[in-house]
């Protein structure tokens, strides 16, 4: 009835000739949100973003009715004006001299740039589910705004001032000094703990959406959550990585009828050799798949989970 009412009166085309200021407070009628974001989508496109009136507006709206079916573009502009506030307050460049220093500054701030690009664009691919005849080609311009901000200046910048700062110390030692390294997560992690310890390992996980996650982890646990980094092995694939994590004194690598197998301390480092190295350095640990693991159901998980504390128990005795 809403759309029947705006169609017949024209309401489009006559709250279009209001400012954004004049529609914020607007709830009757859900194209007062096409013609909202329709006129800051279009400015972004010109290159003119308002962080102030883009987040002000989003949060005004959050609270509308209609705000839900248009809830991923309202999202989608609100992070850009996050990455634009962010460049604002870097707008210099990155000239950090040492290495190790702008690897806190990422771990401190810097990432949080990356978690403005990836909100985008869940944002964006959301929104083509709920597709919008009015708003989608302009929110595709959108994303080139976004791309612009991410890929030609953030990661352009900050990676060429990397490239330089940790050169020497790549080309000298084959890993930046004064950051921890991958290498010894075993030996400082988990070796010296008093403690049971549970390692979950996600391949090739971003650092900005394990930041988000201890947010989250905090939030809803009410937990003393914390998070730190570590430099990757080099190279920096699944094969070596997870060898690194594993207790070894030294990692080598064959070849064998033209597969490559990483070796820690003479065995091999393959998933179904990961519960022998460990169990060499303590016989209480163990390795788990999680294909193994989701195909139990929850009483077998919980007896499984219960064992593994039992033996650990055990061995703590003895």
């Amino acid at each position: 009835m809403a759309r029947y009412v705006e169609d017949k009166a024209r309401l489009y085309q006559r709250f279009e000739k209001l400012t954004v200021e004049d529609l914020v407070g607007t709830v009757c009628f859900p194209c007062i949100n096409e013609v909202i974001l329709t006129k800051l989508m279009t400015e972004i496109s010109d290159h003119i973003i308002d962080v102030d009136t883009i987040t002000n507006t989003v949060e005004k709206r959050r609270t509308c009715v209609w705000y839900e079916p248009f809830e991923n573009f309202y999202d989608g502009i609100l992070q850009v004006a996050n990455m634009q506030s962010f460049f604002k307050e870097h707008s210099a460049g990155f000239h950090t001299a040492e290495a190790k220093s702008i690897w806190k500054e990422y771990t401190e701030s810097y990432y949080q740039m990356d978690t403005y690009y990836r909100l985008s664009h869940l944002s964006f691919q959301k929104s083509l589910e709920t597709s919008n005849i009015l708003l989608d080609d302009l929110f595709k311009h959108v994303v080139d705004k976004v791309e612009g901000l991410y890929n030609h200046w953030f990661l352009g910048e900050l990676g060429n001032n990397w490239s330089d700062v940790c050169a020497d110390e790549l080309a000298t030692y084959g890993k930046v000094l004064e950051v921890p390294q991958q290498e010894d997560f075993y030996r400082s992690r988990i070796q010296t703990s008093d403690t049971k310890v549970f390692v979950i390992i996600s391949d090739a996980m971003r650092y900005e959406v394990a930041a988000t996650m201890a947010d989250q982890l905090q939030r809803e646990t009410q937990s003393k959550v914390s998070i730190s980094s570590m430099q990757s092995i080099f190279p920096s694939t699944t094969k070596f990585g997870m060898a690194a994590l594993l207790p070894h004194k030294e990692l080598t690598v064959e070849v064998r009828n033209d597969i490559l197998t990483v070796l820690a301390d003479g065995q091999s480092t393959a998933s179904t050799y990961r519960d022998k190295v460990l169990k060499t350095e303590d016989s209480a640990s163990v390795a788990l798949k999680y294909n193994d693991i989701i195909a139990m159901k929850r009483a077998e998980r919980s007896i499984r989970i219960w064992m593994i504390c039992l033996l650990q128990i055990h061995q703590s005795r003895s």
